[in-house]
């Protein structure tokens, strides 16, 4: 009967310690996912992507930057929160000639971007680098909506 509580001991030591250390991990550990950077850095991507953009598209699109948009509380991990912050610019050109816009830009973005344009649905997608991922579509006739996001990211 004393081994058995003995034993019970030691399995309740044992769980209390891989508590303590899952508890401390969640809080101190550094990201699992070797290429995860933080929220800045998404930032600074993000920015640098919108500025590429609107260089791209020219004064002609008429680009309209809107403000940024920080979202808390999506999900890391089960026990880690994170923060997605999105950039949208809005285009304006003569109606019927969104495609050609969205097709010059999948063209004239850098080439490691893999942009595309999608001319059956009307949407546009690209990747500019550490995770941010920029996706369009034609909004109304004359207006293309092109939205950069930074994903989920420890903030």
């Amino acid at each position: 009967m004393k081994r058995r509580w003995w034993l019970g001991g030691l399995v309740a030591a044992w769980a209390i310690g891989l508590l303590i250390a899952a508890i401390w991990s969640v809080h101190n550990d550094p990201p699992t996912v070797r290429g995860q950077s933080d929220l800045e850095q998404g930032r600074a991507t993000l920015e640098a992507a919108i500025a590429t953009v609107v260089e791209v598209a020219g004064p002609a699109a008429n680009p309209q930057v809107q403000p940024q948009q920080l979202t808390t509380g999506c999900r890391i991990s089960v026990s880690r929160d994170g923060t997605e912050l999105d950039q949208t610019v809005v285009m304006t050109v003569p109606a019927g000639q969104e495609g050609q816009l969205l097709e010059r830009l999948a063209a004239e973005l850098p080439a490691d971007w893999d942009a595309h344009y999608n001319p059956e649905r009307n949407r546009f997608r690209a990747d500019a680098g550490d995770f941010v991922a920029i996706r369009g579509e034609v909004a109304e006739p004359g207006e293309v909506r092109l939205t950069a996001g930074t994903g989920c990211r420890p903030s």
